[in-house]
Formats: C-alpha cells, structure tokens, sequence
C-alpha cells in the first residue's frame, strides 16, 4: 500500500497540527504506517459507543438527582456541585466526547470516557483523510463523512445557542456577544485543537455569522466581570465559551490578587451569562468513579435501572471496575490482575497494576509527570486488567517494531462519529504514545 521512499507526513499542515513534530520529542508523533480495520469492527465500535452513550447518559441523569454527599464520595469537587444541573442548549450532558477502548483476544473492551476535554480531533477529523488521500484510498477512510458531520454538529450548537439573536432584516447574526474558543495558548496540542474546532464552525456558519462572532482568546486574556460575565480583550463579553481546560481544575483557578476567578466564572454561567461547550456536569462521566457506579448499577440484585439489552452492553463491552473501598479482590485467584487508577488521573499518570491480594506488579512510568496538569485525587478505582493483543507498526523509533493500539470513537452529542488510535509500546498508553491513521480492510489481521 505504501509508495516507496515518501511519507504521507509531509502532508500534513503543520498549522492544523502543530504538534507533529512534538517539542521535547525525538520521533514524530504520527505513525509511517496505519492500522487497518475490518469494517465489521469499525461498525461494532461505532455501534457500542452509541448504545454505552445511552447508558452513560441514563446514569448521569441519576447521579444529578443524588444527595452531595455521594457526589462527594465520588470525589465530584465540592465547588462543583451547585453547577451540575443546569439545562444546557443541547440537554444532554456533554456536547464533544471520546470513548476509549482496547483489544483483547476477547473483543473490544471500554476503558475509559473523555467526556470533558477530549483531545485528538485534528487528527481524526483532519489528519486520517491526509493519509487517504496520500495514498489514493479515501473509499477507504472510516472517517470520511466526519469532517461534514462536525460542521453540521457545530452548526446546529451554534444556531441553538443564538436563537433569540438571529438578525431577521438581513439574516445575519450580530457580534455583540461571540461565540469564544479558549485554551491557554502555550500549550500547544490544546491550542491546535481549540483552533481546529473554531475554524470548524466558523466554515459551517459562513454564510450566517458576521467576521467577529467567533473568537479564539487565551485563558490568560479572559477577564471575569463583578457580574459573572466573561469579558474578552476588546470589550465584548462572551454568549458562550468552548473551554479546552479540564473543570475540576478550572473551579480552583484564583487571579494573583485572591479572587476566586473559577467560582466567580460558573457562578457567571450559573446565571445565564454565557453557555459553556462542553457542559460543566461533563465531569460527571469524566470522573473515573462513574464506570464504578455504572458497574454497581450493572450488578444490582435489586432497582437495576437498565433494559436487558443495555445489561448486556455493559457485560459485554465493560470491565469489571470498583470503587477503592469495593474492590473485589480474590486473593485465591493468582490469575486476575487489576489496573489502579487515580480518579483523576490524566495520560497514564498514577497509574499501577496489582495481583489480587493487592500487591504490586507495574507502575506506569512518564518521561515528565511533574508536566501533565491534573487535580490531586482522593481515592482510585480498580478495573479489571485485559491481556492486549499487539499489532505490527512502523515509527520513528527503530526499536518499536510492534505495539498496543487504544481505539477511540468520537461522539457528536449522542452519535457516534471519527476513529482515531493510538499505539504504544506498553499495554497502558501514556505520554509516549503515537497516533496511527486507520484505513478499512476486510483483510485485517484483527477482523473480530
């Protein structure tokens, strides 16, 4: 399939993805070669992720109806809590998210929900279709509606937000409060992000959006006003704010003269100020707790909330996961191994892998974990540890001939949409990780 002696990563724009020569990296993030995939198992993927949204969507729903001290069990930030049930344009609770899952001899097996900050989308929306069309294969891009759904899904929030502010005597919309994409601006893959889903809508509502309704400020620009507003460096406050920054560190967030600028921000969009993309109570499935109570619900002898189909969704394509205090370690199992991991964790950070008497086995080292932005947790959950199945690659790095590959689907609200992979040399994907593009092959060496 390659084209000897080129690279489709000359391709790439490096102002879509400025990361691809990643600072402080030796090797180029994207992988030479792509993972292929059988269509069956891009439709089971897509399939799965639609019906866990459901279940997610169902259980956070519940979870908003709990008393705060279990939403504090859940180590949900105390400062959080009053925001967690506020309608939001779309009614769902998160807007953009990313389930992740990983393969076994077994199946696919989710293992995790970015339900608040996800990252990759230049990737999966921009960069496999660079790779399709490298090599002349696009009838071949499991993502190749995706760049049109984004828009049509970007658009859609957009118009909803603006509604009442549609301008009728020439069907413009008015500039008065735009429509802000914000990330701290040094750092550079949520800066290419950010922007991604800017220029994104800003394509999608060309024909309907004045120049100057959407903005890209740094967090560092943003202002918040005695009143809750969200004031941007020319003056104009904002109707609604996509935030690449995480929300449980966003609430602790306090200016150098000891105002509490992350209480005074959400008591701004408490009041109806601004809109916030995604929703604060996204955190609810981000929080690594939440597959824990999803599994309690899943396993209850009694008010289990679920069909019997949804039961059979979470059997199949869910691991075993507890609460700390729950673990249900068999120390007469030699065999069951279980990853640790810190409920707000973030890129592999924390991680370790025990036996079932608790005892130790691996710990997920980083090349910089003083470098990955994270709050301190209070406790971790146990979920059951799955044997990978390794995958034959090519890098950068002429020692890495094979690795373990994380498959991740994008969700548009509650619709499934772009894959995009990751592989790493370890079975627990970190820092280190590459992203491979995916092209579809019935003669896949993985099929089902």
């Amino acid at each position: 399939m390659r084209v000897a002696n080129e690279d489709w990563r000359t391709e790439i724009d490096r102002k879509v993805i400025p990361y691809v020569e990643y600072p402080g990296y030796e090797n180029k993030y994207p992988t030479i070669s792509g993972l292929s995939l059988s269509q069956n198992i891009i439709d089971e993927i897509r399939d799965t992720s639609a019906k866990l949204y459901k279940i997610f969507a169902k259980v956070t729903r519940v979870f908003q109806k709990c008393p705060e001290n279990f939403m504090e069990k859940m180590d949900i930030p105390k400062e959080l809590i009053p925001y967690m049930n506020i309608s939001n344009p779309l009614g769902i609770p998160t807007f953009l998210s990313r389930f992740d899952y990983v393969i076994s001899e077994n199946g696919i097996h989710m293992v995790e929900i970015n339900a608040d900050t996800p990252c990759a989308i230049p990737e999966a929306y921009y960069g496999n279709e660079v790779f399709s069309q490298f090599y002349d294969c696009e009838s071949s891009d499991p993502n190749y509606a995706s760049p049109h759904n984004l828009e049509e899904f970007l658009k859609d929030l957009f118009l909803k937000i603006y509604n009442i502010q549609i301008d009728i005597r020439n069907g413009a919309i008015n500039t008065e409060h735009p429509f802000v994409f914000a990330c701290f601006d040094d750092y550079i893959e949520d800066k290419g992000n950010t922007l991604f889903l800017m220029n994104a809508m800003k394509h999608a509502v060309r024909d309907i959006a004045k120049e100057g309704m959407i903005e890209f400020v740094s967090f560092y620009d943003l202002k918040v006003d005695i009143d809750g507003s969200t004031v941007i460096p020319d003056g104009r406050t904002a109707a609604a704010i996509y935030r690449l920054h995480p929300m449980e560190l966003l609430i602790d967030e306090v200016a150098d003269d000891g105002d509490k600028l992350g209480k005074m921000f959400m008591d701004g969009y408490k009041s109806g100020k601004f809109k916030m993309f995604n929703p604060p109570e996204s955190i609810i499935m981000q929080c690594k707790g939440f597959q824990a109570l999803v599994w309690a619900l899943h396993k209850a002898e009694k008010d289990n909330i679920f069909t019997t189909e949804e039961n059979s969704v979470i059997e199949k394509y869910m691991l075993p996961t507890y609460f700390e205090q729950d673990a249900k370690l068999d120390p007469g199992n030699k065999e069951k191994r279980w990853i640790k991991k810190p409920i707000w964790g973030r890129e592999g950070n924390g991680i370790t892998v025990v036996d079932n008497n608790n005892n130790l086995i691996l710990v997920k080292d980083l090349d910089a974990p003083e470098e990955v932005v994270q709050r301190e947790p209070k406790t971790c959950i146990y979920q059951e540890f799955v044997d990978q199945v390794k995958f034959q690659t090519e890098t950068d790095d002429p020692d890495m001939k094979d690795g373990y590959f994380t498959l991740s689907c994008f969700m548009l609200g509650s619709t499934p949409d772009a894959l995009y992979t990751r592989v790493s040399p370890e079975q627990i994907a970190g820092t280190e990780a590459y992203w491979s593009p995916i092209f579809i092959d019935d003669d896949s060496p993985w099929e089902d």
